[in-house]
Order: C-alpha cells, then structure tokens, then sequence
C-alpha cells in the first residue's frame, strides 16, 4: 500500500516550504529584524517560545502522513499549526542568554513559510489513506 497522490504532493509542499522557512527572517524584536533567521529559531527556539514546539509535532505528523495514518498525521498538523499560530500573539520573546525579554515588533516571511507548512501538512494529513499498489 501507498499514500495518496495528493497527499505525497501536499506533503512535499510542506516540507518544501518548511526548509524554506529556514533561510528566511522569522520575526522582529524592538525594530530589528536581521538577527532572528529560521534555522537559528530551530536550533535554540525552544529556549524560550513555547510554539517551538510545533516543529516536532510537524516531524511526527509527516511520518504519519507517509505512513497513511490519517487520523494521528492530521491531529498532529493542527496541533502544530494551532502551536506555530500562537506565536501571533506573542508580545515579548527572549533573544539572549540572560533571559531578557524583547518586544515583538514585527512578523517576516520566514513565520508565514512556517505556518504555511503546517497548513500544507494539515492537508497532507486530511488525503493520507491506503492506496492499493497497482501491479
């Protein structure tokens, strides 16, 4: 058995757009934009936001997804979309070592890349079903 073409393409997407993410700015901290790239949020993000956390829920649904395991894949998505959607209404996040808390001021391409491959994952997951291989 095989997933669904949608869902293999879906999937891709998501995967496409989250390393996408990755080499963009995520957000702005009292004016200054520059310093916060995707792949540097996803190495220490979780020192300090909570909606780091929806990177792994998206890892686990994508397994889920390609194992056509509709259901967990899908729940997962939206776990990690509502968790990454929650980052907007965030005020103040911590940018340092010391602890010290910055306000937000801005959203960039790298948060919508993100969020929208957990929306594409949420796809993906809702057309994951068993396909009969065809001989």
């Amino acid at each position: 058995m095989t997933t669904s073409p949608t869902a293999r393409v879906s999937l891709m997407l998501s995967v496409i757009l989250f390393a996408a993410s990755l080499t963009q700015e995520a957000f702005c901290v009292s004016g200054i934009c520059s310093d916060w790239p995707g792949w540097s949020i996803l190495l220490f993000g979780a020192l300090g936001h909570a909606s780091w956390f929806a990177n792994p829920l998206l890892g686990v649904s994508w397994l889920a997804t390609l194992f056509s395991r509709r259901l967990p894949a899908f729940i997962l998505a939206l776990a990690a979309l509502a968790l990454a959607g929650s980052f907007l209404f965030e005020t103040a996040v911590i940018t340092n070592e010391a602890g010290m808390s910055n306000p937000v001021t801005g959203l960039r391409e790298g948060y919508w890349l993100w969020l929208a491959s957990m929306a594409m994952a949420s796809l993906a997951a809702f057309f994951a079903r068993k396909m009969p291989v065809k001989l």
